[in-house]
């Protein structure tokens, strides 16, 4: 009587069902770690985005609190040095043009537009304010530098009014120059997306940056 003899290894069918279910595996692990890598990488972007917004509303926000109630000198009337319209906006700030130096800065933030259909930029520009000064000339031939990339939209309103018996109201150009507004308000967009508006009390009156002579009662200059 002759023994059965067992086979060793795998057949042929064996190893093409292991085969087959080893490549499922592995297409199924592959697959996963590229949603994870694609769920990482976009947490990353909207993160670092999120910072630069974050920077960017701190930077607007830290000038505008020290907005000063600069007087252009000009002899035949009373200019204060604040310009503001819909996508640009000029004042002069207390904070000092460059780092550990001293004085007065102007300043300047414009909404730049992006060129075939690409997203616009929020700029800023700073120089010395210089005491001569009868416009913003200066600041306005500045090399600007980019508070926020991508911006879609953006739109700067003013509120205040032209003097104390008008109530006060938003608008989106500020042409009262013997006065400056009591807030401004800096509306942004990025792609469809609206973030919140940035609204600074300036708190500032006319007078601020000046004191009454004893032989009139119009403001004369500090400076």
């Amino acid at each position: 009587m002759t023994a059965r003899r067992v086979p060793g290894g795998f057949t042929l069918l064996e190893t093409l069902v292991a085969l087959t279910l080893l490549a499922v595996m592995l297409a199924m692990l592959f697959g996963g770690l590229r949603t994870a890598v694609r769920s990482w990488d976009a947490g990353s972007g909207r993160g670092d985005r999120a910072d630069q917004v974050l920077l960017a509303a701190a930077f607007v926000r830290k000038e505008l609190t020290a907005a000063f109630p600069w007087r252009f000198k000009d002899p035949l009337v009373v200019k204060l040095a604040f310009r503001g319209e819909r996508e640009t906006l000029r004042f002069v700030s207390m904070r000092p043009a460059e780092i550990g130096g001293g004085g007065l800065a102007f300043v300047s933030f414009a909404f730049e537009p992006g060129r075939s259909g690409a997203g616009g930029r929020l700029l800023m520009r700073r120089v010395p304010a210089a005491p001569e000064a009868t416009d913003f000339a200066n600041v306005d031939a500045a090399e600007p530098f980019a508070l926020l990339e991508g911006v879609s939209a953006a739109r700067l309103s003013y509120y205040g009014s032209e003097n104390d018996a008008v109530a006060p109201s938003w608008s989106d150009k500020w042409e009262f120059t013997q006065r400056i507004p009591t807030h401004v308000r800096l509306e942004l967009s990025l792609g469809e997306t609206r973030l919140p508006d940035i609204v600074v009390a300036l708190r500032l009156g006319e007078e601020a940056g000046c004191f009454e002579s004893s032989f009139q009662r119009t403001c004369v200059p500090r400076r």
